[in-house]
């Protein structure tokens, strides 16, 4: 390649490698260090002299920097300096810091109201000893029922309580919750408790006091004419944010694939910038002025966007879009796209696992690449201008992101293309009307009011044919999960598909000239498929990262699948069932469970199951002794619900695909009022050839030897430490009666039980088990033929602290 030539190929080729270096030290945990700083300088170097000298391998040289460059910009971005908030995770702090945006007041699924505080944190009190700290903290603080928090950014807020290093569920096609707190300059958070918070006002921070401002301006009059729900609907379409919003309305939104109008997204911006433009053309303005126009108003609303990074990179990446789109200029536009994403990688290297970033790009990369080929082909064949250029916009824009739906979302909405058509146009006036709305209000508050009145029946309206769309059949399809090596593929066919069709046909000529090649590539997929289909067939047995809970999912050689206690919390403030348990069945092709076997009624085991059995099918549910109402709170499930509960019966087995469950006890005890604790937990054996696995619940003590004195057989190759590892549970004699290889404890992190205690681990570790929690290991996953076992454990990529 000559210096100067191939321009997009070769800085797309540098994207590649940029993040290929960041991949790696993400997923492989390697640290550049002091060696690969001098590998960097010593690449950069030699691309220098080789451009110099005019080489036609100076591109080579170039690659491999970029690749070492993303090594070392993600190794050190990860690593925090040592004065940072998080080294004193677990650690009663009192924390003074600068407020960096808006509070935010958010309602949980039990009605409790929170208001979160992001802070930049100057100094920390620990022990008596002031020490200057630095970081991005969340404070969390109750607030009653009707209650504003009285604080403006720039404000200097003082709180008391343990600091907590960030953790998600780590589970595969989970979000990455810390990492993506990390990229957002979030490194723990603290909950400030009954204590609540000290606010001192502060001088300065006009400008973002003034943002600030705006926002609420816009929220108080369309509170004042419009239910609470409506106005937080309209000030999501117009701001960003699901604060407030009916979760019906939400849930409607998301099954007709539009639910990325409630995000500040490159849609708005697209939006905007063709108003403008249109503006542009009624008074005939010259180009140049209406690009101005058309700059100055994506700017504008980014500001009162927040300015947060989101709106930033939707601004950059829409505005770009419909300019190029405008203008007819895609080829420049895709070169500045690559250009764009290089600098925001290399300037802050951890938004290439964020989610945000990740689909603001390949969407923006599909409207500039995939839509103008798609309108084309739709338009050559007789489609009338409207219909194709909806079509190709939004067909484009998943296709460019399937990968990374299937991943996450497991999802993909075939309800879009008609909601796009239908309910998107009207959402697009609504927030052309709201905004010059509030503009108007600033003035004539009367018109104002009107036109957000207006804006409200519209969205009543809305709903209603959202509803009607999303409950459409097959609106909704599941789509695989694909991994690197597929997703690679995937993106090597839509880039073939839109080459020039001479350069295609060249290589297609060129690829069938090569029979010997052809020959041999043909004979690898014959005999790696035949190596697959050799494989003994195999059981897989999940345990699933809940946080303090169970839960655990059993796939057979045949592809069924039960389900053994689902997780839960204790206080119902978020459904881990809907959030963690489908999403995790998703990922790994389960859209129907033959059983859901539960220890006992205890949320944190059992709660997970109603969100289950409402969205998929499940042939029944195995309880303990505690009876079907308690289940029936427990799960929050209608008087009727809608599976069959049966109460296990000890001495019971089930068997599915060569796949025994046996029910080896089931105790029957109740207190005086019929109520029951751990010591009702059933235990569970799974066997599968030589391979077994124990599941107690939270077994006590008291039970473990009852169990033992019956000479029921408890012997396993792999054990669920009982109740998440406390003291309670997993006597010496049970675990020398079970005498697993493997144990598991799950368990939350950073949990107020203190579990595992460090007896219960120690006991363990004198056994020789080999041990994996959730809490550290995340989602941990045993594959077995009934001979061999491997473990895999999931981890969401660890930081440097």
């Amino acid at each position: 390649m000559e210096t100067g030539q191939q321009q997009q190929p070769f800085l797309a080729g540098c994207l590649v490698m940029l993040c290929a270096g960041m991949a790696l030290a993400k997923f492989c945990g390697w640290q550049a260090g002091s060696w690969g700083m001098a590998a960097l300088l010593a690449a950069a170097g030699a691309s220098g002299i080789l451009i110099w000298r005019s080489s036609r391998w100076s591109w080579l040289a170039l690659l491999l920097a970029a690749f070492l460059l993303g090594w070392v910009r993600f190794d050190a971005a990860r690593t925090l300096p040592e004065n940072d908030i998080v080294h004193l995770a677990g650690q009663e702090v009192k924390v003074t810091g600068t407020l960096r945006e808006e509070p935010r007041v958010t309602e949980d699924l039990t009605g409790q109201r929170k208001v979160r505080y992001a802070l930049d944190v100057s100094k920390a009190r620990l022990a008596g000893d002031e020490q200057i700290r630095s970081g991005g903290l969340y404070v969390y603080a109750r607030v009653a029922e009707g209650e504003v928090p009285a604080a403006q950014v720039g404000d200097r807020l003082t709180a008391v309580g343990k600091i907590k290093a960030p953790h998600g569920y780590r589970n595969p096609g989970q979000l990455d919750t810390r990492g993506l707190l990390r990229a957002q300059g979030i490194t723990a958070s603290l909950a400030a408790g009954k204590r609540g918070v000290t606010i001192e006002p502060q001088a300065g921070y006009a400008f973002a006091r003034w943002i600030t401002g705006v926002r609420e301006h816009y929220r108080a009059a369309m509170s004042a004419v419009m239910p609470r729900e409506d106005a937080a609907a309209i000030f999501a379409l117009l701001f960003g944010g699901y604060e407030g919003i009916r979760p019906e309305l939400l849930e409607d939104f998301t099954t007709a694939g539009i639910v990325h109008i409630l995000s500040v997204s490159g849609s708005h911006i697209s939006l905007l910038a063709a108003v403008m433009a249109w503006l542009g053309t009624l008074f005939r303005l010259p180009r140049q002025a209406t690009a101005v126009l058309v700059i100055g108003v994506i700017i504008i609303y980014s500001i009162l966007a927040g300015c947060v990074p989101p709106v930033i990179r939707s601004a950059i990446m829409g505005g770009l879009a419909f300019l190029a789109l405008s203008l007819e200029r895609e080829k420049a536009a895709g070169r500045i796209l690559v250009l764009t994403g290089l600098v925001m990688l290399v300037v802050s290297p951890l938004l290439l696992f964020h989610i945000s970033f990740q689909l603001s790009f390949l969407a923006t990369a599909g409207l500039l690449y995939l839509a103008p080929a798609i309108r084309g082909w739709l338009l050559q064949r007789g489609w009338p201008e409207f219909l194709a250029g909806s079509f190709a916009i939004t067909i484009a824009a998943q296709a460019a992101a399937l990968p990374i739906l299937a991943w996450y979302f497991n999802q993909l909405s075939l309800a879009a293309l008609l909601a796009n058509l239908l309910v998107v146009p009207i959402l697009e006036w609504m927030i052309v009307a709201a905004l010059l709305a509030g503009l108007v209000a600033f003035f004539l508050p009367l018109a104002g009011k009107l036109v957000f009145a207006g804006d409200s029946l519209l969205l009543g309206a809305v709903a209603e044919l959202t509803r009607g769309i999303a409950h459409l059949p097959a609106s909704q399809v599941w789509v695989p999960s694909l991994g690197a090596f597929w997703s690679g593929l995937y993106y090597s066919g839509l880039v073939f598909c839109l080459l020039p069709l001479e350069l295609r046909q060249r290589w297609q000529a060129a690829l069938l000239r090569q029979k010997q090649l052809l020959a041999v590539l043909l004979a690898a997929v014959c005999l790696l498929a035949g190596w697959r289909y050799m494989q003994p067939a195999e059981m897989t047995v999940h345990f699933i990262d809940v946080g303090q809970g169970d839960a655990c999912l059993v796939i057979t050689p045949g592809h069924h699948a039960f389900m053994i206690d689902t997780g839960g919390t204790r206080d119902g403030a978020f459904d881990v069932g809907a959030r963690v348990d489908i999403p995790y069945l998703w990922h790994y092709g389960v859209r129907k469970l033959d059983y859901i076997f539960l220890t006992h009624a205890h949320e944190d085991h059992a709660a997970g199951a109603g969100a289950i059995v409402r969205k998929l099918p499940v042939g029944k549910v195995v309880t303990a002794s505690e009876g079907a109402a308690a289940y029936r709170r427990s799960l929050q499930l209608p008087a009727v619900p809608p599976v069959t509960l049966a109460e296990a019966e000890e001495g019971a087995s089930f068997c599915i695909d060569g796949v025994k469950l046996e029910v080896i006890f089931a105790p029957k005890q109740l207190d005086a009022k019929g109520r029951a604790g751990n010591e009702a937990s059933n235990v569970y054996r799974v066997s599968y050839g030589k391979a077994s696995f124990l599941f107690t619940g939270d077994l006590v003590t008291e039970n473990e030897t009852k169990l033992l004195a019956q000479g029921k057989k408890v012997r396993s190759t792999v054990l669920k430490v009982g109740h998440h590892g406390s003291d309670t549970s997993t006597s010496e004699a049970f675990l020398q009666a079970v005498a697993p290889k493997w144990g598991v404890f799950c368990v939350g992190a950073d949990n107020s039980f203190g579990h595992p205690r460090p007896e219960v681990v120690k006991r363990l570790e004198t056994a020789g088990v080999t041990i994996y929690r959730t809490d550290k290991d995340g989602a941990v996953v045993f594959h077995t033929d009934g001979e061999k076992m491997r473990v895999e454990a999931y981890g969401a990529g660890e930081f440097a602290e």
